[in-house]
């Protein structure tokens, strides 16, 4: 017998499969609903396990379901797959929500706050306007070299070499001209609004408490503070500081047999790559800078560690030390303190 409800919910955009299962374990109910009547299905039941697959708008009906003190699991679908049988479809799909939310052991995840999500979602926006202005960049330089004009590497040769192409009247064909620059205008447009959105979330970030105090860690700065808190939140998901730092993909991978225990090198598939690297690139930025004579414990350790395993590695400890250091922070609301080095 369960101790609640289970409520197996397969997002859509508008019209949404509920799989309720009662107390006794029969289940009850396997519809589609709309938006609206999903809402009153929420407000009007008695707190349980909402299940939900990780998916667009998950968090945002995460966060609803928690407002009438439900139960909110976000299974990855990765996991769901393993209980789908039959057909794909979205009563069966539910029906592999409700019953995933029901093993022993199974990882899932708590919404995010609305703070969470609005950090991620500026940086997921930072990181496409990026990329979108390096694609624009690549596409102006292989337009002009089909011409015969060559541009250096930079955004500073680019400019000259666009403007000089522009005020040049045989450099181009005639009917090109029009469409480099309405390119061009373009890519200084994108410039500009990337530098604003990076001001905007670095402001934002700036305000947050929590945010705050993870920028006194080593090799933490705005971007990743950001993406720290809104990949850990509160912490209260994670058992342990290793629990954070295997999510986020900097723990060894472990293959174990008769007893017999292998651990190699940390997961670069799994986990947040974006916070993986900007972790390693902060760490890596501080690490250079160390002083010859250290002033606290962990310059020492790191200085010995540089020696010892080599400063890519040293890079990857001190990125899942700091992981494991944040989610401390979060979990028991504390600030860093850093340790001084014990004269000898």
């Amino acid at each position: 017998m369960l101790k609640s409800t289970i409520f197996g919910i397969d997002l859509a955009k508008n019209i949404i499969q509920v799989c309720e299962i009662s107390k006794h374990g029969e289940l009850v109910s396997n519809k589609a609903v709309s938006r609206q009547k999903l809402k009153e299905i929420l407000a009007k039941a008695k707190p349980a396990v909402v299940a939900i697959e990780g998916c667009g708008s998950s968090h945002y009906w995460g966060r609803y379901a928690e407002n009438f003190d439900h139960d909110v699991r976000i299974i990855s679908p990765k996991k769901v797959k393993g209980f789908l049988q039959g057909h794909k479809t979205d009563a069966n799909d539910a029906l592999a929500i409700a019953n995933a939310s029901l093993q022993i052991g199974l990882k899932s995840s708590k919404p995010k706050s609305e703070q969470q999500q609005t950090i991620q979602t500026l940086e997921t926006s930072r990181v496409y306007l990026s990329r979108s202005i390096t694609s624009l960049s690549n596409h102006l330089r292989a337009m002009l070299y089909e011409y015969g004009i060559v541009s250096a590497r930079g955004v500073k040769a680019l400019t000259t070499v666009v403007q000089d192409t522009l005020n040049d009247v045989d450099s181009i064909p005639e009917c090109l001209r029009s469409t480099v620059n309405q390119l061009w205008l373009t890519y200084l447009h994108l410039k500009q609004e990337l530098a604003q959105l990076i001001k905007t979330k670095n402001a934002l970030i700036r305000q947050l408490q929590p945010c705050k105090k993870l920028m006194d860690l080593e090799g933490v700065a705005e971007v990743c503070a950001g993406m720290l808190y809104s990949s850990i939140g509160d912490g209260k998901q994670f058992k342990n500081g290793r629990e954070a730092s295997a999510f986020i993909g900097l723990t060894p991978k472990q293959h174990s047999s008769g007893g017999k225990v292998f651990m190699t090198g940390i997961d670069r598939a799994g986990g947040i790559k974006e916070l993986r690297s900007a972790l390693y690139q902060g760490a890596l930025s501080y690490i250079c800078r160390l002083p010859e004579d250290p002033q606290t414990a962990k310059q020492a350790w790191l200085i010995r560690l540089v020696h010892r395993a080599g400063l890519k590695r040293t890079c990857i400890a001190l990125a899942n030390k700091t992981v494991r250091t944040a989610w401390a922070m979060l979990r028991y609301e504390k600030k860093y303190e850093q340790q001084p080095l014990l004269a000898i």
